[in-house]
């Protein structure tokens, strides 16, 4: 059996040092060093070769109860006396009530002690096996079949013939305050009956959320129509957010901000928009022609509308910035003028001299130069050296 430690009163450990000479132990005048301890407090020194137990409890002055327990152990000399106290643990059965005296064990353990057998439709509350302790009440009572419902799982268990809370104490459930319980707690049980306990925990919880930025818009009467620049670009801000948070049997079914302080003030993103009106469109360069086919830099033929041709230029933004159509810009997507070459047109792109292949492309975005007629088409790259590397040079583009 375990030894209980709220049992355990003191230890005596008494080192008796023998020499053996011819099979006779010294005399009690050669015993030295001998040391008995009570509660952790060194007492007097023995000095006696009577090693029997009840010497050496006299000798260390210890007085026990006629219910006490002592475990001695002797290991090379060294005797270890564990005196365990007694101590009462009452059992009610059906409403009879006896008291008998432990020193450790479990309730099985007592209820032998005290000479009770139990009946197939008995339930003993605790269980058979806790483990006894100063305090210890047990309580025997016919049991019922009753179906209980833990965490969602439901179960038919065999409880005490009593109350729904004796119930739920028997197969080792609370219920709490904030619980949900289907019956009362001091409803009696019966046979097939359904008790459900739903476990209610409620928490004050904090997690970190993004501020999103504003977009403030701004006009420029030196900027053409239609054209657009981001001269900031917003930055994302952050708060911290306490929610009190109710979960039953662990998922939560409610939330409620009890606080929030912003920790990261966002920055508002700038947007400068042209309102300059142009009053002619200038197209510089040329429309080279109706239908017709080419060949790609895949190799295959492509059929087009018309050719134009003109002065390319090149641009480029930050990662996701917006263009005149609202789309992302990204290679592929090219600005114009929507006047000549309409938004959503599909296009494929080449120098006019063979130096250069931009590809297939759409028209997502416009410009000031697209607007004044200086440059027919402004070509979206990656980085400023690509942009840096095309410069301006004379486009074929091929209308699809």
């Amino acid at each position: 059996m375990a030894i209980n430690k709220k049992s355990l009163l003191r230890i005596v450990a008494v080192a008796l040092a023998t020499i053996i000479i011819s099979a006779t132990v010294l005399s009690v005048a050669a015993l030295t060093g001998d040391t008995a301890t009570t509660n952790g407090t060194d007492k007097e020194t023995l000095t006696t070769a009577n090693i029997n137990t009840d010497n050496i409890l006299d000798k260390a002055s210890l007085v026990l109860d006629s219910e006490d327990e002592v475990i001695r152990t002797d290991n090379n000399g060294v005797i270890s006396l564990t005196i365990l106290k007694a101590f009462p643990v009452t059992i009610d059965n059906k409403g009879e009530k006896k008291s008998v005296s432990m020193t450790r064990g479990t309730v099985e353990d007592a209820l032998n002690k005290a000479g009770i057998a139990l009946a197939q439709d008995e339930k003993v509350t605790p269980s058979l096996d806790t483990e006894v302790t100063e305090g210890t009440e047990i309580k025997i009572s016919n049991s019922v079949s009753v179906d209980i419902t833990l965490m969602g799982e439901t179960a038919t268990y065999e409880v005490p013939a009593g109350t729904v809370k004796d119930a739920l104490a028997s197969v080792g459930a609370v219920c709490d305050k904030n619980d949900k319980l289907n019956v009362s707690l001091d409803d009696k049980v019966f046979d097939d009956m359904d008790i459900t306990l739903v476990k209610v925990t409620v928490k004050n919880e904090t997690e970190t959320q993004v501020v999103d930025y504003k977009t403030t818009v701004k006009k420029d009467s030196s900027m053409e129509k239609g054209t657009r620049e981001i001269t900031r670009y917003g930055i994302e801000g952050s708060k911290t957010v306490t929610k009190k948070n109710t979960y039953e049997d662990g998922v939560l079914v409610n939330t409620k901000v009890v606080s929030s302080k912003v920790t990261k003030k966002p920055v508002n993103q700038i947007k400068v928009v042209g309102t300059k009106t142009v009053k002619a469109d200038t197209f510089v360069g040329s429309a080279n022609g109706g239908a017709g086919t080419f060949v790609d830099n895949s190799g295959n033929t492509v059929s087009y509308k018309k050719v134009l041709t003109g002065s390319g230029t090149a641009y480029t933004a930050k990662a996701g910035s917006l263009t005149a159509t609202g789309a992302k810009a990204s290679v592929g997507g090219v600005a114009v003028n929507p006047s000549i070459i309409p938004y959503g047109t599909k296009m494929y792109i080449t120098a006019s001299d063979g130096s250069y292949v931009y590809g297939y492309a759409t028209a997502i975005d416009t410009g000031g130069a697209l607007m004044d007629g200086s440059a027919i088409v402004d070509l979206f790259m990656n980085s400023y050296a690509d942009c840096a590397n095309f410069g301006r040079r004379d486009v074929t583009i091929y209308i699809l």
